[in-house]
């Protein structure tokens, strides 16, 4: 019924909470590799970039770039190995996305992490069958807020943006998604509310959000409730 149409999701905040499993191992490589400490505060501020970029925030400007990567690598190392067993769905994510799966929308990924961690956490919470496009960080040259990540996902897809609705928990996805030209619903499951205020709707989590309310995003509300 809705083949025409795309619902993409952000993965880290938004399908499971592996935001606390992402802070203790950026704490753990941090102190190890660069002997720095790794705050709640700087966390926030970069939770949905890349790790490279976050690196090098973290590090400055006069470590080697060889460098820089290889402590991204394994600051992903550490987090895979603190995951294992420990990721559970957020509430409504499932539903959500075998409702959408049933009226025929397509579903993509895009993250901004590498595709190691999000094929762990999609065959973890046996999701990975329900996803059109898989989008992660080694797609796209520029990481959010740059649109790319969205943009790639309806191209693969032949789809055109407008058609398209992001679903995200922070402000660096809610910006790609608005200079996608897309329309975003945010998540405050790691971002407080006045900082998602870019979005066009914003939820508690995927619980509160019902299909109707993406066909109304989407402009594809007939005034009837599916």
């Amino acid at each position: 019924m809705f083949e025409h149409y795309l619902v993409i999701f952000d993965l880290d905040g938004v399908l499971a909470d592996t935001g606390p499993i992402h802070f203790e191992s950026w704490i753990k490589m941090a102190d190890e590799c660069a002997g720095l400490e790794f705050s709640r505060k700087f966390f926030e501020e970069t939770f949905g970039q890349q790790s490279i970029p976050i690196t090098r925030k973290l590090v400055g400007p006069e470590i080697d770039q060889g460098l820089v990567e290889k402590w991204a690598n394994l600051k992903e190392q550490y987090y895979r190995d603190l995951v294992k067993d420990k990721l559970m769905p957020l509430p409504g994510a499932i539903d959500l996305i075998k409702t959408l799966k049933k009226h025929d929308f397509k579903l993509a990924v895009g993250s901004s992490g590498p595709l190691e961690n999000v094929e762990l956490l999609l065959t973890s919470l046996n999701i990975k069958q329900f996803f059109d496009v898989i989008i992660v960080a080694e797609d796209v040259k520029n990481g959010k807020p740059a649109p790319d990540v969205f943009l790639i996902a309806a191209e693969r897809l032949q789809l055109k943006p407008e058609d398209c609705l992001v679903i995200e928990d922070a402000p660096v996805g809610i910006e790609a998604a608005k200079r996608a030209n897309m329309s975003s619903i945010a998540l405050t499951t790691t971002h407080a509310k006045k900082e998602l205020n870019n979005a066009n709707l914003i939820a508690k989590d995927l619980s509160h959000i019902k299909i109707n309310d993406i066909l109304k995003l989407l402009k594809l509300n007939s005034g009837k409730n599916i």
